[in-house]
């Protein structure tokens, strides 16, 4: 999808918060989306709702309760008011069908279909920027393609471990994040396998395997939690629930940069860090013209990083480029452990159990 919001430093200098929502009562969000136009927000929490907000109006729009599934990493799709999610993590009873992906009229609350197929929590969900079909990646080790229109998956990839995934801005391309401690991510242990890889797909042609396939190496036990393409497709961000995350050449696959929320030896393995006790939907985003990337910390604060700075401002270690923040913003309420920028206003949505909207004071 693509956006003609550009954004300039003088923009996000200063931004503060001007609207904070609480219906979730308190409870954990765990995934927060904007629609294709930037009119409407959607949040998820552990409390089982799924709780819209009207962002021209910066009002509270509507609650949706699903008590019987949960709700998690819901998603609008391009057609109306109209979403996919998963069940929140941890619901487990064959009888709710908690591993079915629903496609919900929040007009009406009404069901238009369920799509049927994993055998395991729902990590992912991404839908095609261009086309009226999506992609989910899932505990039990599978990455899955559906349309829509139809009920039953219409492909398949085998990933032995559990997945992240990300499209193109054209829709052409899947990224697929391979990690084997994602499939760990309510554990506690030490994990000192710090290696993962990034398959890239045509999806045209995905069962002929990937055409590209990038092995990086991160901070020990920093789990993957969140891929994002650039709008123009040239970056591919990498997000972690460590105090790194990385900048890919989105074409050759190349590390460019590491994010660095704090020096290496200031964090020692074994911290949680920003790691909760479900997955949560990344606390990192591109703004919508791709230029600055939005990290939030659990120091709670929102840093804000410029990409036109990583061949002109270096900073290395260990022989890796190193990006540094040009602002730093304290939040209130509570740790910005989701980030989320709206694709044509200037709005930024922060969450943790609350959802708090932060706008520029210069527009």
């Amino acid at each position: 999808m693509s956006t003609t919001l550009l954004i300039s430093e003088r923009m996000v200098s200063p931004l503060r918060a001007v609207k904070n929502f609480n219906y979730h009562k308190g409870a954990s969000i765990t995934s927060v989306d904007f629609d294709d136009l930037g009119q409407y927000l959607i949040s998820c929490g552990i409390d089982k709702s799924i709780q819209v907000y009207d962002i021209h109006k910066g009002k509270h729009f509507k609650d949706v309760q699903s008590q019987k599934y949960g709700a998690h990493l819901a998603r609008f799709i391009h057609k109306g008011l109209n979403c996919l999610y998963a069940s929140t993590p941890g619901e487990s009873s064959a009888e709710t069908d908690s591993d079915a992906i629903r496609y919900l009229q929040l007009a009406d609350n009404q069901y238009v279909r369920y799509f049927r197929g994993h055998a395991a929590q729902v990590l992912d969900i991404q839908v095609n920027p261009v086309a009226d079909t999506f992609v989910s990646a899932s505990l039990d080790c599978t990455v899955k393609m559906w349309d829509l229109r139809v009920a039953n998956a219409t492909g398949n990839i085998n990933t032995k471990v559990p997945s992240i995934i990300a499209y193109d801005p054209h829709g052409v391309v899947m990224a697929l994040g391979r990690q084997s401690i994602l499939g760990k991510l309510q554990s506690t242990e030490n994990h000192t396998n710090n290696k993962g890889r990034i398959d890239f797909f045509d999806l045209q042609n995905y069962d002929k395997g990937p055409f590209l396939l990038v092995e990086l190496e991160t901070l020990p036990n920093a789990i993957w939690n969140k891929l994002e393409f650039s709008n123009n497709g040239k970056l591919l961000l990498l997000g972690t629930d460590g105090p790194e995350h990385y900048v890919l050449d989105a074409f050759l696959g190349v590390l460019l940069t590491t994010i660095l929320l704090t020096l290496p030896n200031e964090f020692k393995p074994g911290d949680r860090w920003m790691r909760f006790n479900y997955h949560c939907s990344g606390s990192v985003c591109f703004t919508p013209d791709g230029r600055y990337i939005i990290v939030g910390s659990p120091l709670k604060n929102i840093l804000i990083y410029d990409t036109n700075n990583m061949n002109t401002n270096p900073s290395t270690v260990n022989n890796r480029h190193k990006l540094l923040p040009i602002k730093n913003y304290r939040t209130e309420n509570g740790v910005p452990k989701i980030v989320a920028f709206n694709p044509k206003l200037f709005t930024l949505a922060v969450a943790d159990n609350t959802v708090t909207l932060w706008q520029s004071e210069a527009q």
